[in-house]
């Protein structure tokens, strides 16, 4: 069986600096072997840094071989993948289309150590990628694979409509792309940010209708033409690296409201229970988008030409040193994208 030899970034602790790891992997028939051009970067990213693992988990690329089983995808296609690498195929998550949930699911850092999206080649089984239409260029389309899927795919769960408030918490690289898909779903939305005034002006920019300052909450800053006097919110994400103090929140929120969790964190839940339960709110839990909502999203992205903010970086230790360090500390507007060099960069 023919092996190939794929080269991936890693953090090395003990130096505190990202070094490339040579690995030699079978191509197996259902999978594709992959070209990468670009790959997105994810506060996931920054979370399995000390797993000495291959970093990097929204990748796009060209594919150079298929396996002897593989039927829908070619040489040449350009593809892009996201954190899910496998599930069992056989449970009711699965047979229900939701393998995000499969029991057995695994993804980046936590399946195949010696691969990520950081890197020259990355091998993946056929079902986990995603062909990508002309309108979307390679240096954006990673990160419709990770804040598009997940953010579009909340929006699906929480049933939203176009007449539909949607409310969203923190304004990063999850809360941003909220804010495109909500409003080119026909939605008005509403921002909930820590921070003031440069969140206010990005979040107009973007399309929102208002903007509400946690630290401040009862005085909204509302762009030209806006005149409600309260707009409730009917589908609430939370996409800030913390729950906010729900308190604070549910005032705002219309009868019946659903309340999206997707910030990974480690914190326990505390949710008013009165406000909570009286006027009948729901909250669910929304993560990694079923592959059907995957390719809907693709599709979507590239029919409103939804176009997220990047900032662009060589994919080289000076690169990835930069992308995280703005990352970490929270400069980054709004997601940070991984380009590899030219040959002899």
């Amino acid at each position: 069986m023919t092996t190939h030899t794929i080269t991936t970034f890693r953090f090395d602790a003990a130096s505190a600096k990202f070094v490339k790891k040579t690995a030699q992997r079978a191509l197996g028939l259902n999978e594709v072997k992959i070209k990468v051009t670009h790959s997105g970067i994810c506060y996931t990213d920054v979370h399995a840094k000390d797993k000495a693992c291959g970093l990097g988990h929204e990748g796009v690329g060209l594919i150079t071989d298929i396996g002897a089983n593989v039927t829908s995808m070619k040489p040449g296609d350009r593809v892009g993948w996201g954190w899910l690498r496998s599930s069992c195929g056989n449970c009711s998550a699965c047979l229900d289309g939701y393998r995000q949930y499969c029991a057995q699911a695994s993804g980046f850092a936590f399946c195949d150590h010696d691969q990520g999206a950081f890197a020259d080649y990355h091998i993946i089984d056929a079902d986990f990628a995603y062909q990508l239409p002309a309108e979307i260029p390679s240096w954006q389309a990673g990160v419709f694979m990770c804040a598009g899927a997940s953010t579009y795919e909340a929006l699906h769960a929480a049933g939203t409509k176009p007449h539909h408030r949607v409310g969203v918490v923190g304004l990063g690289g999850l809360g941003h792309m909220a804010v495109l898909f909500a409003k080119a779903m026909g939605c008005a939305v509403t921002v909930f940010s820590g921070s003031a005034p440069k969140a206010a002006r990005d979040a107009f920019e973007l399309g929102a209708d208002e903007c509400r300052i946690l630290s401040n909450i009862n005085t909204p800053i509302r762009s030209f033409g806006v005149h409600e006097q309260k707009a409730l919110v009917d589908v609430l994400l939370i996409c800030a690296n913390e729950t906010p103090d729900l308190d604070k929140i549910l005032p705002f929120l219309a009868r019946r409201a659903t309340i999206v969790l997707m910030s990974i964190q480690q914190k326990p839940l505390i949710i008013p229970y009165m406000p909570f339960v009286l006027p009948g709110h729901r909250i669910i839990a929304s993560t990694e988008a079923s592959r059907q909502n995957h390719l809907a999203m693709i599709q979507f992205a590239a029919r409103h030409r939804i176009t997220p903010w990047v900032e662009r970086f060589l994919m080289t230790e000076d690169g990835l040193k930069t992308a995280f360090d703005r990352l970490e500390k929270g400069e980054m507007r709004y997601r940070g994208v991984l380009e590899v060099p030219p040959a002899g960069i």
